[in-house]
Order: C-alpha cells, then structure tokens, then sequence
C-alpha cells in the first residue's frame, strides 16, 4: 500500500489471524501488518490537501442498491483519497467505535488502540502498551458480529495526510471471508457471502464484467500461486499475498497488477506503479510507448530506512493503460496515467512488494476505483467486477 508518494512497509511475515474461531494465515510477501507509516516526499516538498474527501452522512436512509444480491451496505468515508468503514471493537462496556481503512493490499487486520477516544476496547493475551502484539477482542462488529478476533497492534498516527486517524486498517485476512463492494459513488460499501453473492446474470445485468483474480486472491488460501511463480528465488512452499490481482495492458504489454484501495494515487490521479521486469517488457515492445516525466519522480520510504526513488514516466499520444476482461477486452481504459518504475534497493527487498518480484507485475490505486465507481471483490470465485463504462 502507498499514499500520496509514500510507502508503507511490508515484510515477509508468518502470521495467524482467527475470525470468529476461523484460523487464517497471514501468508504476505506485500501485506503485513505495517508498524508504522512515512512521510511522502514530492519534488522536495509534501501533498497537504487532496480532492474528493468527504463522507456519507450517518443519519440519511441508505440508498437501496443497484443490485440486491450485493448484500447489505454501509456508509464509508473518502478521506485522503482512502475509503474507511465505521467498526465496533469488544463487548460492553469496553465497546468502542472506530473507522478502519478498507485495504485490499494488506494480508493482516491491525487495530491501533491509541486512536480510540474515551473508551478503549479491552485486549487480551497480549501487553497492548506494545506494537506487533497479537491481541485477543471479544467482539468485532462489521455487518454484525464476527466473533472474536485476534488482531495486530499497530501506530497509524499522520496516516491519509492528517485527514483521518485510522482506528485500524482491515486486511485481505478479514475481507477476503466476504463478498465486498466498493461504490465510490454512492460512498457505501455492501457485503455478500458465497450462497447470497449475485450470479454472472445479475452482475451482468448491472453492467458489471468480470476480471480474473484466480490464484492471486481467494477466499482459500491454499488456492493462491506459489510465490516462486512471480519471484524466481523465492523459498518453496510460500505463495502470493493474498490481494485481488488481475490483468492490465499499457500499450500492448500484459502484467497482473495489484489493486491497492490502500494506495492514495490522489497526487498523480491514475498512477501505476510497475517493476523492473515490467518497466523492461512494456519498453522492449514499444521503445516510445513511455515519457519520462522527471518533475513528477517520488521518492519512498521502506521498511529497511531507506529511501526508494522512482521514476515516473506519462503515456505518450495514442497510448493507452486498461484493465482487461476475462475475455481479452479492455474494461477500463485512460491515457491519463503516470507510469512509476520501482527500483527496490537491495536492503529493501525484504520488504516485499511488486518491486521485488522478478516476474512483470504493477498496482494501482484509489482514483481507479473512484473512476470505476463500482467494484465488486468476490474471492470465492476469483473474480473482480467491474463498472464498465457506459454499462
């Protein structure tokens, strides 16, 4: 996950999460619980103040949503370019209310008790004073009441550029137990579960297509690729971070890409990050497919401490980046995107991410989604919906 020009760390990290006595492993090399966050760094100065930050007003009747099958909804808020989800934590009287950045691109659920005001939830089995403390709650309310839950510490203070401090961030552990909409335009977000979800027909109907997450986002993780598959040297028996991935074309070159409803793109709107392999790809087929855009160049920071510039480059004329269809056709398309060539330095590259994978891959981020207006994650399929354009 980035915002604004600034990177999250993420390290290879076994882990278990239990929700509602469901033990899932946190198998990540691009999601783990981040200790902290950092601050971006653009062209020598920071992004204070971003477009479309607003929220949908508790108190208004929800809509009723375009598709009934999407499940039941609630409001979110778009703070910093990032959706977030009210959220109860513990039982009374240590019940308490926060908002939880929606993140597709983190593998692990984590909660950052100093956020909550007045009354705190109560945490067991762990020393809450600490960071990266496994934390045992007696409630977690989202959609109703998931049970207990075991949960990171973490310290999420300055995050979205002071818009919102997040009382936690839910993570692919979480979400990928649900079918989960994310309708920008309506600021809500629905749930559906694998017997309710709508079928091909009903998505269809709306206007929806499907792309393919298979083997990079689902419901059973033992279902994911190896990880081998997109890093040639990685260790055997570890696979893929949990986190919807399916394909993209800029120019006439393919790669999966991450999509990272964590990644504040609101800086450059339509910004891809992409590897070295697919930097080389995209260029090897279409020399002048890219232009450096030097004034637009970022440098993050990474787990290790150390910074990470990267190279920003934008389309040239009749250029185009889309996401593509099951069935090979663009369903969204721009010639608007910034282009970003990560180039994980080597004491970083234990920080996991796309820059450390050998094979092309890229991400992006929060203004797809706001463009896209309605997204559907259904890892039990191993699909994601789309709104395309004009459907």
């Amino acid at each position: 996950m980035h915002v604004a020009g600034r990177s999250i760390p993420r390290v290879l990290l076994p882990g278990l999460t239990v929700f509602a006595g469901i033990a899932i492993a946190a198998c990540s090399s691009d999601g783990a619980a981040p200790p902290g966050v950092s601050t971006p760094v653009a062209d020598g100065g920071r992004a204070t103040e971003l477009p479309r930050d607003g929220a949908a007003p508790d108190a208004s009747p929800p809509p009723v949503p375009a598709t009934s099958c999407l499940g039941p909804s609630l409001p979110i808020t778009i703070a910093g370019g990032l959706p977030y989800v009210k959220a109860r934590v513990g039982t009374a009287p240590a019940s308490a209310e926060g908002e939880f950045l929606l993140d597709l691109a983190t593998t692990r659920t984590t909660i950052d008790l100093a956020a909550f005001s007045g009354v705190v939830p109560v945490a067991t089995g762990c020393d809450p004073s600490l960071l990266g403390q496994r934390c045992t709650f007696d409630a977690f309310d989202l959609f109703g009441d998931l049970g207990q839950v075991t949960l990171t510490t973490a310290d999420h203070e300055g995050y979205g550029a002071g818009k919102v401090r997040p009382a936690g961030i839910l993570g692919t552990d979480l979400l990928s137990r649900m079918v989960l909409t994310l309708d920008y335009s309506g600021l809500r977000v629905h749930r559906a579960d694998e017997i309710t979800r709508c079928d091909d027909d009903g998505f269809a109907a709306e206007g929806l297509v499907p792309l393919s997450s298979v083997g990079f986002y689902a419901s059973d993780v033992t279902t994911l690729k190896p990880l081998r598959e997109v890093v040639s040297d990685a260790a055997s028996g570890i696979t893929v971070p949990n986190v919807p991935t399916v394909p993209i074309r800029v120019g006439n070159t393919a790669a999966p890409v991450q999509l990272d409803t964590g990644f504040d793109d609101y800086l450059y709107p339509f910004s891809i990050n992409v590897n070295e392999a697919f930097f080389a790809a995209i260029t090897k087929a279409a020399p002048k497919a890219l232009v450096r855009a030097p004034d637009r160049d970022l440098s993050l920071s990474t787990c290790a401490g150390v910074a990470e510039p990267v190279e920003a480059y934008v389309l040239a004329a009749g250029t185009e980046a889309s996401l593509v269809d099951e069935s090979g056709a663009p369903a969204f398309s721009t010639a608007q995107a910034t282009v970003f060539v990560k180039r994980t330095p080597a004491v970083a590259r234990r920080c996991g991410g796309i820059g450390t994978w050998t094979a092309p891959a890229a991400q992006i981020g929060g203004t797809f989604f706001d463009a896209l207006g309605t997204t559907v994650f259904d890892p039990f399929a191993g699909r994601v919906w789309i709104k395309k354009p004009g459907g």
